[in-house]
C-alpha cells in the first residue's frame, strides 16, 4: 500500500496536499463524509485499494476488489448553495473521462447521467452525496473505475455488463497515474465548473452516447420507450415518448438500447 501511495505522490507532485491512501475501507465516500464531520478541508481526497461496501447510484453496490480498480472520493465545501451543484455527478463523469483519455488514450463515453462506458461496457460510475454540517453543507463526489479486472473478477449480473480499462483497451494501465490524473481533473472541475459551465456542458454532450438512441425510461410507475433527443443546460435528458410527447428526465433510470443487455 505504501508503494501505491508513493507512486501516486510521484505523479501528483508535492504541491497537492490533503490526500490519503488506505488499504481497505468500507467506502471512500463514507470515509470522506466522516472526515467532513471532523473538519477536513476543502479538496480532501480519499483513495482506497479495496472497498468492502462500495456503493453506486440508486442504492446499488459497486464491486471494489483489492488492487483491481481506482476507488476515489473528494470532499468539497462549496461556498455556493449545494443546490447549485446538482450537476456534479455529470461533471464528475467528464473529469473521469478526461483522466482516462490522458492516461491510456481510450475514448471513454458517458451513459446518461454518469456511467463511464468504453466500447459498450461499463468501466465505472459516480456517486455524489451531501453532508449536513452545523455551518452549512459539504459535498462528496465518489468515482470508481475498473482498471484491471478480468471477466471472472466480476460477480453476478455485473459480469455481463462491466469490463475494465485494461480488458477493453487492450493495454496495461497504471492505477497510480490514473489516480493522479483524476485528482488533477477534479481540481480543474472545482476551479472551473461554476465559472465556465458551458465548456463542461459542451464536453459532456460530446461524450454522451445516450443522445440519439432508443431508450427505456424506468420510473416506479412505468417503463416507457423513448428517443433520447438532447442534454439540456442543466444536464437533464430530453426524450420523446412513443406517443409523441416530450419530457425532460432529471432522475431515475434510463436504459440505452444495445447496452447492458437491453436489446
Amino acid at each position: 500500500m505504501e508503494q501505491y501511495r508513493q507512486q501516486i505522490a510521484a505523479f501528483l507532485g508535492q504541491e497537492r496536499e490533503n490526500w490519503h491512501v488506505f488499504d481497505t475501507v468500507d467506502s471512500t465516500n463514507l470515509v470522506c463524509k466522516r472526515m467532513a464531520l471532523d473538519g477536513a478541508p476543502d479538496g480532501t481526497v480519499v483513495i482506497a485499494d479495496e472497498q468492502t461496501a462500495g456503493r453506486g447510484r440508486l442504492g446499488r453496490s459497486f464491486q471494489s476488489a483489492r488492487g483491481l480498480g481506482l476507488y476515489l472520493s473528494i470532499l468539497w465545501r462549496p461556498e455556493t448553495p449545494v443546490e447549485k451543484w446538482m450537476a456534479l455527478p455529470a461533471l464528475g463523469a467528464v473529469a473521469a473521462v478526461r483522466a482516462v483519455v490522458r492516461v491510456c488514450g481510450a475514448q471513454a463515453q458517458i451513459k446518461w447521467p454518469n456511467d463511464l462506458v468504453l466500447q459498450g461496457r461499463k468501466i465505472g460510475g459516480i456517486l455524489t452525496e451531501s453532508v449536513l454540517l452545523g455551518c452549512g453543507a459539504a459535498v462528496v463526489l465518489g468515482i470508481g473505475i475498473n482498471v484491471s479486472h478480468r471477466t471472472e473478477d466480476f460477480e453476478g449480473e455485473v459480469r455481463g455488463m462491466a469490463a475494465s480499462l485494461e480488458t477493453v483497451a487492450g493495454q496495461s494501465v497504471c492505477r497510480a497515474a490514473l489516480a493522479a490524473a483524476l485528482v488533477e481533473e477534479l481540481d480543474a472541475l472545482r476551479r472551473e465548473a461554476l465559472t465556465q459551465p458551458q465548456r463542461w456542458l459542451e464536453e459532456y454532450r460530446r461524450r454522451c452516447l445516450t443522445v440519439g438512441r432508443e431508450v427505456q425510461v424506468i420510473t416506479p410507475d412505468a417503463v416507457r420507450r423513448a428517443e433520447a433527443l438532447a442534454v439540456d443546460e442543466t444536464f437533464g435528458l430530453q426524450v420523446r415518448y412513443e406517443d409523441g410527447s416530450v419530457d425532460t428526465v432529471r432522475a431515475g433510470e434510463v436504459s440505452v438500447r444495445g447496452l447492458y443487455g437491453y436489446v
